[in-house]
């Protein structure tokens, strides 16, 4: 699998077409945006859990391993120790390589079969963000190959220059921190850090690392979830106020 690249140059027409960048692109970026990706760049429809249900099941027998857990804004290198543990058993770091080598075939399945599709405005602002110079990353608890399965095939993998995942560390807060020291070398020293998410445990880790928070309504959050984000936005589908809301640009 690759890793996430910057995509290619747009051409000069639909260039024009977007708001006027910031700054040059020959500047060092100064904002650092880091995306989760369930339930605020795509929607799986449930091919996640079904891919690992499928997984549990191939590799241990074990048919019901997800039932009872709400894993909504956690990482997977949380979810599959913890769905273990709740069945008797351990999880070694071989254990959790071969759930990744036989997780993301499932995945790749599953995805077509349960009609995965973006999140309203995310293609539009991505292409926009590609354009202007900031530094945009994944945090992300998928798995770094999960990531790609996931948004490969929707066409918006290749806007991600690299991130945090789920390979990481089970903690949303220090996979993210892993995810800014690599995005960090993209950008200027002094850059503003700015975290998109849709859970609870977006919003916290995000600002246990001192990143300003977004929050979209678009993914698995409950009333009053939401309420400790500096943003919160419906969704991603009005530009100018998504990037109003990340880089101040109106």
């Amino acid at each position: 699998m690759t890793s996430p690249s910057t995509p290619p140059a747009s051409n000069s027409a639909s260039a024009a077409a977007g708001p006027t960048s910031p700054c040059s692109k020959n500047e060092p970026a100064m904002t650092i945006l880091m995306f989760d990706i369930d339930g605020t760049l795509s929607l799986s429809q449930g091919a996640g859990t079904l891919a690992m249900t499928r997984t549990f099941k191939e590799l241990w027998g074990i048919s019901n391993a997800l039932e009872g857990m709400n894993f909504a804004g956690r990482s997977d290198s949380w979810i599959v120790p913890t769905a273990l543990a709740n069945q008797g058993r351990d999880c070694s770091p071989e254990d959790l390589a071969r759930f990744i080598d036989h997780y993301v075939p499932q995945l790749d399945r599953a995805l077509p079969r349960r009609r995965s599709r973006l999140c309203p405005g995310v293609s539009e602002l991505l292409d926009v963000l590609s354009r202007l110079t900031v530094t945009v990353g994944l945090g992300t608890g998928n798995f770094r190959r999960a990531a790609e399965a996931k948004l490969a095939p929707l066409g918006v993998w290749d806007y991600f220059i690299d991130g945090g995942f789920g390979d990481d560390h089970p903690d949303r807060t220090e996979l993210l921190a892993a995810g800014l020291e690599r995005l960090r070398q993209h950008a200027d020293d002094g850059s503003d850090v700015v975290v998109i998410g849709d859970t609870a445990h977006d919003i916290e880790a995000g600002h246990a690392i001192g990143a300003r928070v977004v929050a979209v309504r678009t993914g698995y959050s409950e009333p009053g979830d939401l309420d400790e984000a500096d943003v919160t936005l419906d969704d991603l589908s009005d530009l100018q106020e998504s990037l109003a809301a990340l880089l101040g640009v109106a």
